[in-house]
């Protein structure tokens, strides 16, 4: 293998410089995100609803207290419900005002939650070395995708930034702080500002499958070692964000200069504010890869929405397992870009820990890091043209040709390096 360690002292240095202040205050930061009190049963807040303004000036003669503009970029502010006021009624209110341009419920959400979890000390596995990171043997997503023959030609590039929207990151693991950005590798759209920590775990595991370091001796190695981390956490402790926090997030990606955000979130629904959030960033040339979902059920952009990942321009993907069979819990449909591995994938966990996920949580940020090489390679490209390449770096199974468990085909990070 011809590739050379991603992993450099300066840039650890840096990191650790830059973000110092996250990792002294992590235990204060568990409490960080939504106050369960603040939704009702069905996940609609009683506290806020999000307004639409007609134009920048219009809050000036808003009938209700401004509670927020971390989504002033949209043209939307968040204003309080009046105690004894139903959300519901207060968006009524609203419909027609001068200088709304429309209401809408702010609601809470949560990520694709894996079908199943494992645990275990990196001793755990003793196996075969491929790699010098003892666990890469065990991830066989890597030898599937052909990924460690693509980093010959192309491991990724540090100038790609690769987003992860989730539930943060632990920043001190070994496989993921020389990854971090050292400018703007870490963003709590909670707190705003970079005490980003993950007390779930969702947000470490998809992070090490889109980008761990490789050739380090730690645990195993991501699809694309070589590009930067940026983790924006939108989710909290207990897996929940809402409208505003995830549209968030996307914001500040695409501001941050992201050319990749991976999205493991499960959104039944559709959501306008989500909706516009995807495509401030599908405008600013971000690639989206979003989880198809757990529930074995059709997506339809239409009757059965699945956001991110049914909205246009947004790569879908399903998931499969070590034999590329279509994984019995991944959601399909027209909108499936493409499958990856997703069963039993070996990643990073919170506090220097590593563990299986199932999930098509799993499979999105597998196909995040090629296109991550894609982005990496080929940096002349658009989004929707990467998009149309990705279509190409594929094995084709089912049916011939695009078909809706498998969309284009099951993603090859080599083919994705040399076309």
């Amino acid at each position: 293998m011809k590739m050379r360690a991603v992993i450099a002292a300066s840039v650890t240095a840096s990191v650790l410089a830059g973000c110092g202040a996250a990792v002294a205050n992590q235990p204060s930061l568990q409490l960080a995100g939504l106050r369960s009190g603040d939704f009702r049963a069905d996940g609609v807040s009683t506290r806020e609803v999000l307004v639409r303004l007609a134009n920048p000036m219009a809050d000036a003669a808003m009938p209700y207290k401004v509670l927020d503009r971390s989504l002033e970029r949209l043209g939307v502010i968040s204003v309080a419900v009046p105690q004894g006021q139903s959300p519901e009624a207060v968006v009524a209110s609203l419909a027609g005002k001068a200088g709304v341009a429309g209401a809408s419920l702010n609601r809470r959400y949560t990520f694709d939650r894996p079908v199943s979890v494992e645990t275990f000390l990196p001793a755990a596995l003793a196996p075969k070395f491929v790699l010098n990171d003892p666990q890469a043997g065990a991830q066989y997503h890597l030898a599937l995708t052909e990924a460690e023959k693509a980093w010959d030609i192309q491991p990724g590039q540090k100038s790609v930034r690769l987003a992860l929207v989730d539930t943060g990151i632990d920043p001190k693991h070994p496989d993921l702080l020389p990854q971090l950005d050292p400018q703007v590798g870490l963003y709590n759209v909670f707190t705003k500002d970079a005490k980003v920590n993950d007390t779930h775990g969702h947000g470490t595991h998809t992070a090490g499958i889109a980008a761990a370091a490789a050739n380090n001796r730690e645990g195993g190695a991501g699809m694309a070692p070589g590009v930067s981390l940026m983790a924006v956490q939108v989710l909290d402790a207990n897996g929940s964000g809402d409208s505003k926090s995830i549209a968030a997030g996307f914001i500040y990606a695409a501001d941050q200069g992201a050319k990749v955000i991976s999205a493991s979130l499960g959104i039944y629904r559709s959501d306008k504010v989500i909706e516009e959030a995807l495509q401030y960033a599908l405008d600013r040339d971000c690639s989206i890869v979003a989880s198809a979902g757990n529930n074995g059920a059709e997506n339809d952009p239409v009757k059965k929405p699945h956001l991110p990942s049914t909205y246009p321009g947004v790569i879908e993907v399903a998931a499969t397992d070590s034999k590329d069979k279509t994984a019995s819990f991944s959601n399909w449909g027209k909108t499936v870009t493409v499958a990856a591995p997703g069963v039993d994938i070996i990643s990073t966990l919170p506090n220097g820990k590593y563990g299986k996920m199932s999930g098509t949580s799993m499979a999105a940020p597998g196909a995040a890091g090629v296109v991550a090489l894609i982005r990496s390679q080929h940096p002349e490209l658009k989004q929707a043209e990467v998009k149309e390449l990705l279509h190409k770096a594929t094995e084709d199974k089912g049916g011939v040709g695009f078909d809706v468990r498998f969309g284009h085909g099951r993603v090859n990070a080599l083919k994705a390096v040399q076309l």
